[in-house]
Order: C-alpha cells, then structure tokens, then sequence
C-alpha cells in the first residue's frame, strides 16, 4: 500500500511540469485561446468540416504543424460599418439601369438589323463599309462600347457586395435560422491576437511569432434588434 502511494506520488510529481508547461503554452484568455487552439487542432487532424466553420483561410500545412502555443498579446478591437444594404442597392441600381440599355439596344438593333449585319460582315472581313452604313457602325460601335462598360460596372457592384458579404458569412452562419445579409445594417469587428507557436515538421521542432486576425460581424434588424455573430478566423501571417 506504502509503495502504491510513493508510486503515485512520483507520477503527480513528474506529470505536474508536463501540465503546468501546456497550460502556460495555452494560456490567454479564455474565448481566443479556445478558437485558436480549435483551429490548430482541426488544421492537424486535417479535419475541414471544422477548419470551414470556424476560419475564412486555411492553414498552410507543408508548413507543418503547431503542437502549442502561447498567447502573447490582445489587442484592442477594431470595427468598421458593415455596408451589406448600400451595397446591395448599389447593384440593383446598376442592374436596372444595365436592363434599361440593353432594351434601348435591342430597339437599335431591330430598327437597323440590315445594316448591322452589313457593318459586322465588313469588319469580319477587314474591309471598309460601304459609304451609306458608316453612321451605323459608328453608332454600333458606340453601344457596344457602352454595352462593355455597363457589364463591367455591374461586375464590379457584384464583386464589391459579394466581398462584403463574404466577411460576414461565416461570422453569421447558422443553418437553423439563415439570414439574408442584404436586409442589415451593422459593423464588422475584428482583433490581432499575437501569438508564439511550437511548430513541428518532418521530426524537427521550432518556434515562431505569428498573428491571427478574429473577425466577427453584428447586424443590426430594421427593429433595431442587434444579432451578434460568432468570431472566427479571418487571416493568418
């Protein structure tokens, strides 16, 4: 029974350093240290239905993997309006007025249909068009030019609300109650978390500084009811 007891007690002894080094290598506060060691986690078992619900970026794996870390410094949050309705808007706008054009062209085009096609022959043949259609093609070339820089003004509107909507997403995913983003105003936070990380590869071991941005959006409804999203990872450098 005696040596039981000394046995025992040598184990807590030799095990108290182990758990006293990962709770000093993990330590920080409780919501960081949490998401950033869940992420480390999943990167490792390369588990990616975890990685895709709580972070916007992979993990660079060829650079091997982190074992522990430590959380240096918090810093204080930072945010930003979210501008998911002006956005939307926008492209609406832009869409209508794209669908206003294109039926002023199709009316063109109807109205001159013979001559356009004696225009686009000439120039898939190089040569000149003939002295009673140079007004057409002039004024041809003139809605395709403008056909280009509404399809581009357009994309443009669609990419910059997509972007938006994109940095709220995942913050904001919950597949028992979806939102439509576009119906809400609010802001975009987001914080540094500078860490130090053990990192190992290839049986070799070593240590780096690096910062994990966390992001989280809160909307705001047209009733003023504030719904608050999950952080997640957002960028890793």
């Amino acid at each position: 029974m005696a040596r039981s007891r000394t046995t025992a007690f040598v184990c807590v002894l030799f095990m108290a350093p182990l758990v006293a080094l990962f709770v000093s290598a993990c330590s920080g506060t409780g919501r960081e240290r949490t998401l950033i060691r869940s992420y480390f986690l999943a990167a490792r078992l390369n588990d990616r239905p975890t990685l895709n619900n709580i972070a916007m970026v992979a993990f660079p794996r060829e650079e091997g993997t982190v074992s522990t870390f430590s959380i240096d410094n918090v810093q204080e949050e930072q945010s930003r309006p979210l501008r998911l309705k002006e956005l939307n808007a926008a492209l609406m706008e832009m869409q209508e007025t794209e669908d206003d054009f294109t039926a002023e062209m199709l009316t063109y085009q109807e109205e001159n249909f013979e001559a356009i096609n004696r225009v686009l022959a000439s120039e898939r043949d190089d040569e000149d068009v003939a002295s009673r259609d140079v007004e057409v093609q002039e004024a041809w070339t003139d809605w395709r030019s403008r056909t280009m820089e509404h399809a581009k003004m357009v994309s443009g509107a669609r990419v910059a609300l997509d972007t938006e909507q994109n940095a709220a997403s995942l913050s904001m995913f919950d597949p028992n109650n979806p939102l439509e983003l576009t119906e809400y105003d609010g802001e975009l936070i987001t914080k540094d978390v500078s860490i130090t990380a053990n990192f190992e590869l290839d049986g070799n071991e070593s240590e780096r500084s690096m910062v994990i941005t966390l992001q989280k959006a809160v909307l705001i409804g047209a009733d003023g009811t504030t719904i608050e999203g999950n952080w997640v990872i957002a960028k890793v450098s």
